[in-house]
C-alpha cells in the first residue's frame, strides 16, 4: 500500500494515532476509555478571564473566581487542564483538592502542605505566612486553584468566616494570590447570599452545551481521537441531534455516549458509531461501566 493510500485509509482519525486503529479490538476498547482534553472556543472567554486575573502588580488584592455548575459540567476536566498547563500569563499555579468533609483546619493544612510548610507548635501563623510568601515570590506563583470548595460555602457562619479570612489572606497583602475555586451551583447560591463572598468572588457558571457549532465541532474533533476503522460522522445532523438530546447538553454525558458507542462498535465489529445505538444508550453505557445522568428524572420506586 502506498503512503497516500495509507494516509487515506484512516483519514477520519488523527494522524498521530492512526497506527492505533490496527491494534486488537480489546486494546482499542481500552483506548476509548481514555480521558482526553479538546480545546474548544466555548471556554476561551473563561480562560481569557483567568489570564487577566493572575496579573496582580500594583493592586491591593488579587481577584478571585468561583467556577460552578451542575454535576458533570466539566469542572474536573477544567481543573485537570489547568494542572496540565501549570501556568497562566507566565505565572505558576498551585493546586489543592479538598474532600467532602472539608473544615477550616483541613483547608489550612492543605495550603500549608502544598507549600511544604510544617504545621506544629514550633511554627506560628506569622512564621508560616512568611515561608509561604517567600515560596510564592521565589517560585513565580500567581494563583492557587482549589477544587471542591463547595462544602466550605455551606459551613456554619463562624466556620465560613474563618475560611473566608483564610482565602482573603491569600488574595491580599504580600501574598496576592489569585484564588480560582471550583464548586457546585448549590454552594454558589450560598455564596451569593453572603455579601462579602459575593463581592470578592466572580461567579462563573459553566452552562450546558447547546446544539450549536461549538457542540458540532467538539464531537467531530472527539471522533478523530477514537480508534475506529470507519468514519462515524457523528457531526451529521441526525446523529448530532440524537447525541445532544440524550446527553441533555451535559459534558460528562456527551463524552460517555461517544465512548460507549465507540467501544460497542469495536466489540460488535461495525467499527462506526450509528444512530441505532443512541436510543439504547443508557444500557449501552452501563455495559461498559458508565452512567448517563438524566437531570430531573424521577427515580423508580
Amino acid at each position: 500500500m502506498s503512503n497516500r493510500d495509507e494516509a487515506l485509509k484512516y483519514a477520519h482519525v488523527k494522524a498521530d494515532i492512526r497506527h492505533l486503529v490496527d491494534l486488537p479490538a480489546e486494546q482499542r476498547i481500552q483506548i476509548c476509555r481514555h480521558d482526553i482534553w479538546i480545546d474548544t472556543p466555548r471556554l476561551k472567554p473563561l480562560l481569557n478571564c483567568l489570564n487577566h486575573m493572575v496579573y496582580t502588580d500594583n493592586q491591593i488584592q488579587a481577584s478571585s473566581i468561583f467556577i460552578h455548575g451542575g454535576g458533570g459540567d466539566g469542572k474536573s476536566a477544567l481543573f485537570h487542564r489547568l494542572q496540565a498547563l501549570g501556568e497562566l500569563s507566565r505565572k505558576k499555579m498551585v493546586f489543592i483538592t479538598l474532600t467532602e468533609n472539608l473544615n477550616r483546619y483541613k483547608l489550612h493544612d492543605a495550603i500549608c502542605e502544598q507549600f511544604s510548610v510544617q504545621i506544629g507548635k514550633r511554627t506560628t501563623a506569622a512564621n508560616r505566612l512568611d515561608i509561604i510568601e517567600k515560596k510564592i515570590h521565589s517560585g513565580g506563583i500567581g494563583a492557587i486553584v482549589i477544587d471542591e470548595l463547595s462544602d466550605a460555602m455551606l459551613e456554619g457562619s463562624t466556620n465560613k468566616r474563618i475560611i473566608l479570612s483564610l482565602l482573603r489572606s491569600l488574595a491580599e497583602g504580600k501574598l496576592k494570590l489569585c484564588v480560582i475555586a471550583f464548586g457546585n451551583s448549590v454552594a454558589n447560591e450560598a455564596m451569593i447570599l453572603d455579601r462579602v463572598l459575593d463581592r470578592r468572588f466572580v461567579q462563573w457558571e459553566l452552562q450546558p452545551w447547546k446544539l450549536d457549532q461549538h457542540f458540532v465541532d467538539f464531537i467531530a474533533t472527539y471522533e478523530t481521537h477514537l480508534p475506529l476503522k470507519l468514519a462515524s460522522n457523528v457531526a451529521s445532523p441526525k446523529l448530532r441531534t440524537l447525541i445532544h438530546s440524550n446527553s441533555h447538553g451535559i459534558l460528562d454525558n456527551i463524552v460517555k455516549i461517544l465512548k460507549s458507542a465507540a467501544m460497542d462498535a469495536i466489540e460488535q465489529g461495525t467499527e462506526r458509531i450509528t444512530q441505532d445505538q443512541i436510543p439504547n444508550i443508557d444500557a449501552l453505557a452501563m455495559k461498559y461501566g458508565f452512567k448517563i445522568h438524566h437531570p430531573g428524572k424521577p427515580k423508580k420506586k
